[in-house]
């Protein structure tokens, strides 16, 4: 009987309009929201400097660069991402939230973070990286300290 209550009650609830419809107007907002922030062009443009990161870092790839940029048009490009970013921002994001951040970047201050995120993202990056780099020899010593104090307690070493 208690069964059959709660499969009558997560019925209901699972079928009714309010359940999905919350879903829907996430989905909406989420899909303005990805306009808003121009994302089809931001993703255009990222390619592009991911693109140009690679033949700077391996400039062997030179001849194979019209073929990369295929590849990533191709499994990359915004309209082939573009459903999964919705659910993405509509799983993090309430409807009502979504409107907020939309409202936030239709304003003046809005637009010049979109422009400028791409730059921020760039240079956080290389700061990343360049962070790294400069402390590599430390990451090394530590990496093989904990080799030799596995391979002295008798745990997994890497081959």
């Amino acid at each position: 009987m208690l069964k059959s209550v709660v499969a009558c009650v997560m019925t209901a609830v699972l079928l009714s309009p309010g359940a999905f419809a919350a879903d829907d107007g996430a989905k909406k907002a989420a899909a303005k929201l990805l306009d808003v922030m121009n994302m089809e062009v931001m993703m255009e443009n990222s390619i592009e400097q991911m693109m140009t990161i690679q033949l700077q870092q391996n400039p062997n790839l030179a001849p194979f660069r019209d073929v990369m940029m295929r590849y990533f048009k191709k499994q990359m490009s915004y309209d082939t991402l573009k459903g999964e970013f919705v659910n993405i921002y509509a799983d993090a994001f309430t409807e009502k939230e979504l409107n907020e951040i939309i409202a936030f970047y239709q304003t003046e201050t809005g637009q010049k973070a979109i422009q400028k995120m791409p730059e921020l993202m760039s240079k956080g990056a290389q700061l990343g990286a360049t962070r790294v780099q400069a402390n590599i020899q430390e990451l090394q010593q530590m990496i093989k300290a904990e080799a030799e104090r596995l391979k002295t307690e008798g745990g997994p070493t890497p081959q």
